[in-house]
């Protein structure tokens, strides 16, 4: 990666002639809009730059399939400019980003993003007592917004109705449920079993859709998974990978903390009743602390809905993953277990996400 050093020494506050660049988790990068993640440091310094790409996908149906234009859920700028736009910066609560210290675009179809290299504890390195503070350091920043104290930003490239988007993509692939041929493997077992209330639920999901796009608006990151968080050495909780942020509904990015340690096996042998007893009740005492007052019974509602669809409807993808053998051994490399583990915490996740929704469903 060649540098410009004028542009390096901007980004650092002062002059450089020297670097180095280390690639991180080259092996990872599961959108097509991200062209790299790189630290650079040298004397005194470390930065990391994120390159943004217009990219080209394979599978044009897919979850993660970049898109063109503003209005699409995972639009190819959006991160970009919600860094060089200084929205970033200026995020109001205790959640933030790294700080920006550059926004350039070397073409038409690539733009790089120079930001803080931040000092603290990962989120894959957390233990579910950590996530009290996130939850409740996102909930600040969240109640700004919803309370009116901040104002929702106008801006076309944000993501708006984010989870309708994932809903309609998902759409695609949940005929599979209905495909016996495709669920003769014996691990898919515990996922084949919730079939039928997946169905039932996927048939309401527009209910569902409609309580989360009732509830009041606030700013949302969209992608808010233990790895995209770090616990900073100053004390506050920052959030990376913003590709997804818009605005979206207060509760709708609790799931990425009550259920995607185990779906994504960061937390695989953590309970999801511990998660949800951290995140919820930290998640609405910074709504409340922060002067946004909604009762626990509401708020469980919209978190609810919101996470019911986002998760439930995914059990269609394990059956399409059986013709896909590379695909099987790129998550048994990646997550360090078999794939019949793998499912099986996929389907505590399905299951929890089940219940949820059928206890809206239910007027409970």
């Amino acid at each position: 990666m060649d540098l410009d050093l004028d542009q390096l020494t901007r980004a650092v506050g002062r002059e450089v002639t020297a670097y180095s660049v280390e690639p991180i988790d080259p092996g990872l990068r599961l959108h097509s809009v991200t062209g790299g993640v790189h630290r650079v440091s040298g004397d005194g310094f470390s930065l990391i730059i994120k390159v943004i790409t217009r990219g080209t996908d394979a599978d044009p149906l897919g979850l993660w399939v970049a898109g063109a234009e503003p209005s699409h859920r995972n639009y190819w700028k959006r991160e970009w400019l919600a860094f060089s736009s200084g929205m970033l910066d200026t995020l109001p609560g205790e959640l933030r980003a790294p700080r920006t210290l550059l926004a350039t675009e070397p073409s038409e179809d690539e733009c790089w993003i120079w930001m803080e290299d931040v000092e603290g504890r990962p989120g894959a390195e957390w233990e579910v007592d950590d996530y009290d503070s996130v939850a409740f350091d996102v909930a600040t920043t969240q109640a700004a917004y919803a309370g009116g104290r901040s104002v929702l930003p106008p801006d076309e490239w944000l993501a708006h109705h984010w989870l309708r988007g994932w809903v309609d993509t998902v759409a695609h692939r949940i005929e599979a449920l209905d495909d016996d041929a495709l669920w003769t493997e014996a691990w898919q077992g515990p996922i084949s079993a919730l079939r039928p209330r997946v169905r039932e639920l996927w048939a309401a999901r527009e209910q569902l859709l409609a309580i989360v796009e009732a509830a009041p608006q606030t700013v949302v990151h969209g992608d808010l998974w233990p790895t995209n968080l770090i616990a900073a050495d100053d004390g506050t909780s920052v959030a990376i990978d913003w590709s997804q942020v818009g605005i979206g509904s207060i509760a709708q990015d609790l799931d990425q903390l009550t259920l995607d340690p185990v779906w994504m096996l960061v937390l695989p042998d953590v309970s999801l009743d511990d998660l949800d007893r951290h995140v919820v009740p930290s998640y609405l005492s910074g709504l409340r602390t922060s002067g946004f007052d909604v009762d626990e019974a509401v708020l469980r509602h919209w978190y609810a809905a919101a996470a019911s669809v986002h998760y439930a409807p995914l059990a269609a993808f394990q059956a399409t993953n059986t013709a896909d053998p590379a695909a099987i051994e790129a998550s048994e490399r990646r997550f360090g277990r078999t794939y019949p583990e793998i499912v099986a915490r996929k389907a505590l996740v399905i299951e929890r996400a089940l219940d949820l929704g059928e206890w809206v469903l239910g007027g409970r």
